[in-house]
């Protein structure tokens, strides 16, 4: 009698009388004879089979939310089904913590790495950009606000906790499902594996497109060989530093350019895309080309070229640290070991040949002891530029401030030539709001931009469109005012305008090159013919017919071109 009450119960007769009233694992039985009971009891098991069906097909690449996901069949939900249902009391508790841990880990991961293509169309490495996630707040709550920021992660945080709640409840429900409907559902998880395994095995192992797949496990295999291979990188990246290209050659004394300024200017997200997406490119051509009329009134003469980025969509000091060291520097820990280093960066080598080197970084707003590494004599960040005007959000202050406070108050002050490097902000996402023209001589102290020289209110990101627009508006001005800057004080100077990065996805898709633009301005056109034809051009307008340098190679350029 005793066995028969514990069937009715809902356990076995040969478990535990413990397990019929453990908390932690109630009764669900199904008896499907029972309208009532059974009715909401396949309905908890329907969703609890929906709910792990949905986990495992959990997007990790943002084009991949669309509805022929929800057709797909993962392998993995009817062998997590039979193993929890043949599971026993406390077997299925361990199990049920196991998978949850599992599946949290795989989401964790999944949704870090939406965030890191959405920004840099990457997977993320959890070994190399786990720094990432403080520079994600530091955007976030700059452009919504610390308190709507933090709101956002308590809300994401309170999310996940509920999500893994409801799937460790939908995985014991599994476990319980016992009686006639456990046999059912034995016997229907057997043949959708059965099928499935047919199907998989027909249309091929490994295929990208198949319906029907198994991925989970080669996933972690693939997420534990990429930190295998980032550790090796890292061996290989040691051995890099032990040569220099250029000073195990020679001291380089860029002879041909003594006496003169040298201007390096990074453009914030200034990418192929920018010049080839179809959205952009009449927009685009039209204002390099009016810049380039802008710097040929004025008696200037430019060159332009690709150089191949390291990085796309974001983490431009890898960017800056690549141009700098004449290494490849496409992730955090070269970047960490690099600064490390006594390695002579571009900006040492003008040092050493007699330049007085600037650094201007408006971006830069805390410490930053790694811009030691880079041998600026003079370093000049946000705290350090006087600007009075109301801030630009991320952004801080507008680039035609930035290259106004350089000239003014940085370029003519040493009795030697200048080797600068700038970075200009204004195109960084979220490129709102943007600052309007204005004349140069009334820029001043920046307090001219108190908030009514700006347009452009916030945007979300799920309004594309609008998105897109103002990036294009952030061009439109950047390049409008770099090329006013040089026609009116370039005077004998080679300035160097490079692009770090390509832009976010959102701006021009997942499919773009690692491209850059980069162009050379000076008024001596014997300068200039000294850059191969292979890979330069006249004008502002790079095109397809010249080959892509890596960004690596500008150290080793102007080494030697320019003796």
């Amino acid at each position: 009698m005793r066995k028969k009450r514990l069937w009715e119960n809902g356990t076995r007769s040969d478990e535990p009388a413990a397990a019929a009233h453990d908390p932690a694992f109630p009764d669900r039985s199904f008896a499907l004879d029972e309208p009532t009971s059974g009715r909401s009891s396949v309905i908890a098991l329907c969703l609890s089979l929906l709910l792990v069906y949905l986990t495992l097909l959990f997007p990790a690449h943002p084009r991949d939310f669309n509805t022929s996901v929800l057709l797909q069949f993962p392998l993995e939900l009817p062998v997590i089904v039979l193993l929890l249902v043949l599971a026993k009391g406390r077997v299925a508790h361990g199990l049920a913590r196991f998978l949850v841990l599992a599946f949290g880990t795989l989401l964790l991961l999944r949704l870090a790495d939406l965030g890191s293509f959405l920004a840099f169309n990457r997977r993320f490495n959890p070994l190399l950009e786990i720094h990432l996630l403080a520079d994600g707040w530091n955007l976030a709550s700059t452009a919504i606000g610390p308190l709507e920021a933090a709101l956002v992660v308590l809300l994401m945080l309170a999310v996940l906790g509920l999500l893994a709640g409801l799937l460790y409840r939908g995985l014991i429900t599994i476990a319980q499902t016992r009686g006639r409907s456990g046999q059912t559902l034995i016997l229907l998880t057997l043949s959708s594996l059965v099928i499935g395994l047919v199907l998989m095995f027909k249309t091929g192992l490994g295929n990208a497109g198949a319906t029907v797949h198994a991925r989970v496990v080669p996933e972690f295999r693939q997420r534990v060989t990429s930190l295998l291979a980032s550790i090796k990188d890292q061996t290989a990246f040691i051995e890099e530093l032990q040569s220099d290209s250029v000073l195990d050659v020679s001291e380089p004394t860029f002879s041909s350019l003594q006496g003169r300024d040298v201007i390096i200017v990074f453009v914030e997200s200034y990418g192929r895309g920018y010049l080839d997406a179809e959205r952009f490119a009449d927009g685009a051509r039209r204002r390099l080309t009016a810049t380039e009329s802008t710097l040929d009134e004025a008696g200037l003469e430019s060159r332009s070229g690709w150089l191949v980025s390291p990085v796309r969509g974001g983490r431009s000091w890898l960017a800056h640290a690549t141009l700098q060291s004449g290494l490849d520097i496409d992730n955090q820990a070269r970047f960490d070991r690099l600064i490390s280093t006594d390695r002579v960066s571009i900006s040492g080598l003008f040092q050493r040949a007699g330049w007085h080197t600037i650094g201007v970084m408006p971006a830069i707003q805390l410490a930053w002891p790694e811009g030691v590494w880079y041998g600026y004599e003079s370093l000049h960040v946000n705290a350090d530029m006087g600007f009075a005007g109301e801030r630009f959000g991320y952004v801080t202050m507008p680039d035609q401030y930035t290259l106004s406070y350089f000239e003014q108050s940085l370029r003519h002050a040493p009795d030697q030539p200048v080797m600068a490097t700038l970075a200009l902000l204004s195109t960084h996402a979220p490129w709102t709001p943007l600052p309007q023209k204005v004349d140069w001589d009334s820029i001043g102290d920046g307090a001219i931009f108190d908030g009514s020289l700006r347009f452009g209110e916030p945007i979300s990101w799920k309004y594309r469109d609008k998105v897109q627009d103002m990036y294009a508006l952030s061009f439109d001005y950047t390049l409008d005012v770099l090329g006013e800057y040089a026609a009116r004080f370039a005077d004998d100077a080679l300035i160097i305008v490079v692009g770090d990065h390509q832009p976010p996805p959102i701006i021009n898709g997942w499919g773009a090159s690692a491209d850059v633009p980069i162009h050379f301005i000076s008024r001596d056109a014997s300068l200039l013919d000294r850059l191969p034809d292979s890979q330069w051009v006249d004008g502002m307008l790079p095109d397809d017919s010249i080959e892509s340098q890596r960004m690596s190679t500008l150290r080793g350029s102007l080494s030697t071109l320019f003796e």
